[in-house]
């Protein structure tokens, strides 16, 4: 026996709400695209923030391995240690989320510590041990200062 449906008998109300079912399926649907998008762009800090503490830990360990070959009196190996942790500063600038003060703090510390450390190389290139670990060693202090911002974007 066939069922007998009040929208067969009435296909207005049927294209209707069909209608209005589409309209909140589509609603639904872009919701959980927004919601996605924000989630995984580090709207809050989050994946972004650790991202750049790993960045700035690997920019201070190249950093001090800078200092501690300047103390041995080997340039070269200042400035090879000094053009790693520069590279791993600039993936923490890349990475850090800057809508926050926090966030744009680390930056301008990270910037600085390149700065320095683009002296070490320099120095360091030159045959310079002493002055291109006294630039390491201030890179050092502006990448700590950057990754006590880092810790604090949320």
């Amino acid at each position: 026996m066939a069922r007998f449906s009040y929208f067969s008998f009435h296909p207005i109300i049927k294209e209707v709400t069909m209608r209005k079912h589409t309209t909140i399926l589509i609603v639904i649907v872009a919701l959980g695209i927004v919601a996605f998008m924000v989630y995984f762009a580090g709207a809050g800090g989050g994946q972004g923030a650790k991202e750049a503490q790993g960045h700035l830990d690997a920019a201070i360990s190249h950093a001090k391995e800078a200092v501690s070959h300047g103390g041995q009196g080997h340039p070269g190996e200042v400035s090879k240690h000094a053009k790693e942790s520069i590279s791993h500063a600039q993936g923490a600038i890349s990475s850090m989320p800057k809508g926050n003060s926090h966030g744009a703090e680390a930056v301008q510390h990270t910037e600085e510590a390149i700065s320095h450390l683009r002296e070490a190389v320099s120095h360091g290139d030159q045959g310079h041990a002493d002055q291109a670990t006294g630039h390491a060693k201030e890179g050092i202090s502006h990448l700590s200062g950057a990754n006590n911002h880092a810790k604090e974007v949320h």
